[in-house]
């Protein structure tokens, strides 16, 4: 692995006055023939920007530049180097680590090139911060990585160059790839990326490595560790399983022999047992959830591994080659995170463990722009729900998806779709969920019913409800319910109890004394289930999508004595019932998904009082 410079140094570097190697002359015709500025100007981002020469390059090309480094002294000498140049903007960030700048209101969002010149050798996170990178990449744009090469770099200054196996895996993921020589410098012009893993096998498997086990780590932003094997994919940390060691064991073992991070055996835990067969050989592994750990990050095994990255879970599925037990591991812990991987037999085992905190700084700044967007909306007036807006981590829940998806308050995001491509399960829109939420006036203590599961919503209940409350939510899907509980394991509150089964005959063996506080259905249906009414507490509240001459209102009923009466309904839209209570007609909805109203959503219009209906 490249050794990785400390933040320090760069700036001790920058401030001794030191630089780098000027832009040249070929380096500037390539950019002008190759990356080209779009008819009315574009926008470019020059990643380690140092003290600026390229930045302004690209600006005398015509480009509006934003220019970062995470090293202020070298910004400082280009803001004073360059003062006459308006077309750059520049930004003190670390691009492994810090969002980008916002968008301005007035402009497109993307970059119609982004460049890389003499910086990717430093980065331990390369790949990633590629992959991260091209999703800012506006249509025909380009990346282009300037770097030395390492066969003609001096051994003691190896860290500042690549080699042919590292250009192969910068490289990787675009359909669109040139390179070009200046005066030494190795110029990748990069387009098209490929947004889609290949998940790929690695050959027959000895018939002696019948069982192993996978390492699953996360570090405190809470990206999945994995290593670039020699073999040209990505894996988890995993190997066999030695005579009389435990599966747990071996997953630390490896961990510590291949990465040099090393953790405590009591914090192991077995989440699952996969097999599959691969040709003659049955292939046994246990899936390992780490919680902690400690240690730097090192390449201890180089026969087997060439580096070692953090990933964000959104970006695992644009990865490229995916080693095919890993990926299998990966969606035992986060089902779903990374699609079309190959079937296998899971074990699940009874193995809890505390919830495994992480999370970059940035899902904190949007969960909290998210809460705020929706308090203002006026659907979120009581100070719990407003709590728990700004404490559930939405994106734990949403593992696919990238922050900006899981925290835009205005829209619902789907998880599981059938095999026609429909939606049969998603996250609601926080504004709806916080409106329906509001209607079940839930207090600290109480029990409350979700039928729907997805796992944020019952989350979010849980910590309005506290810790002598509970939710109890059932499905009918068992992906569904498994990646409910897997989690809220994960980054749950411990007070959530996923159920498999049709919701339409409510929690059945779950129901406390006297019924459910409050109950809130997250389906459309066409009518109520009786168990619904049957398993409501008197003075309890049920919060249903009803489907009302062929729109969807979440309506608000109050069981008083006999009666349910009708207080409050918003316009919303939800995924139908597919249990025993499905409609046998369609329904209509008022968005549609990718719309401008998508299902989940709503029109955001209420109504009072519609008053009552018999309860039996």
């Amino acid at each position: 692995m490249i050794a990785v410079p400390r933040k320090q140094s760069w700036k001790d570097h920058y401030a001794e006055g030191k630089g780098f190697r000027q832009v040249g002359e070929v380096e500037r015709a390539l950019l002008a023939k190759h990356s080209p500025v779009p008819d009315g100007g574009g926008r470019a981002l020059d990643v380690g920007c140092g003290t600026g020469e390229l930045a302004v390059t690209l600006a005398s090309m015509g480009y509006t530049v934003e220019a970062v480094d995470y090293a202020e002294e070298a910004l400082m000498r280009a803001r004073s180097d360059h003062a006459e140049v308006s077309a750059v903007r520049w930004r003190c960030l670390d691009i492994e680590r810090d969002p980008l700048p916002e968008d301005s209101g007035d402009e497109e969002p993307g970059f119609d090139l982004i460049t890389l010149r003499l910086s990717i050798a430093f980065m331990s996170n390369r790949t990633a911060v590629l992959r991260s990178l091209s999703a800012q990449m506006r249509p025909g744009g380009a990346i282009v990585v300037i770097t030395p090469l390492a066969k003609t770099t001096p051994a003691e200054r190896r860290n500042i160059a690549l080699d042919e196996e590292e250009f192969d895996l910068v490289a990787e993921g675009f359909e669109d790839v040139s390179r070009f020589d200046a005066e030494g410098l190795a110029v990748l012009v990069l387009r098209a990326p490929d947004g889609e893993a290949l998940v790929v096998e690695r050959g027959r498997p000895t018939p002696q490595a019948v069982f192993g086990a996978s390492a699953v780590v996360t570090d405190a932003q809470g990206r999945v560790l994995l290593g670039r094997s020699t073999q040209g994919m990505w894996e988890l940390p995993a190997g066999g399983v030695e005579s009389g060691e435990s599966a747990q064991a071996a997953a630390v073992r490896e961990l510590a022999e291949e990465t040099g991070l090393t953790a405590k055996v009591a914090d192991a835990h077995v989440v699952t047992v996969l097999h599959d067969d691969r040709e003659d050989v049955r292939r046994v592994a246990a899936v390992v959830r780490i919680t902690a750990w400690d240690g730097e990050l090192a390449l201890r095994d180089a026969d087997k591994f060439v580096r070692w990255e953090w990933f964000p879970l959104h970006t695992l599925n644009g990865l490229g080659k995916l080693f095919a037990p890993s990926a299998l591991a990966l969606n035992e812990v986060w089902p779903g995170v990374v699609p079309r991987a190959p079937e296998a037999r899971s074990y699940p085992c009874a193995s809890p463990y505390e919830p495994v905190a992480g999370e970059p700084a940035e899902a904190v700044r949007l969960r909290e722009q998210m809460a705020g967007n929706v308090i203002r909306g006026g659907w979120a007036p009581s100070p719990r729900v407003q709590a728990a807006l700004r404490a559930v981590p939405r994106h734990r829940f949403l593992p696919e998806a990238p922050l900006a998806s899981a925290y835009d308050d205005d829209i619902a995001v789907a998880t599981v779709r059938d095999e026609g491509g429909a939606v049969v399960s998603s996250v609601s829109a926080p504004w709806l969920q916080a409106d329906m939420a509001e209607q079940l006036r839930l207090e600290p203590g109480m029990q409350v019913l979700e039928v729907g599961s997805g796992g944020y919503n019952a989350e979010l209940l849980a910590n309005i409800v506290g810790d002598r409350g509970r939710v109890v939510t059932v499905d009918l899907d068992p992906f569904v319910v498994r990646r409910a509980q897997r989690l809220c394991a994960e980054a749950g509150s411990g007070r959530v109890t996923a159920v498999l089964g049709d919701g339409s005959r409510g929690a059945p063996g779950h129901v406390p004394p006297g019924g459910f506080d409050a109950v809130i259905i997250t389906h459309t249906t066409t009518d109520l289930a009786p168990a619904w009414r049957e398993q409501l507490a008197k003075g309890g509240r049920l919060v249903v999508p009803l489907d009302v001459g062929g729109y969807t209102r979440a309506i608000t009923l109050v069981r008083r004595g006999d009666v349910l009466h009708a207080e409050h309904w918003t316009f919303c839209g939800f995924v139908g019932d597919r249990g025993a209570a499905r409609p046998h007609r369609p329904h209509r909805r008022p968005g549609r998904w990718g719309g401008d109203r998508p299902v989940g959503a709503g029109d955001r219009r209420e109504h009072d009082r519609l008053g009552g209906c018999p309860l039996r």
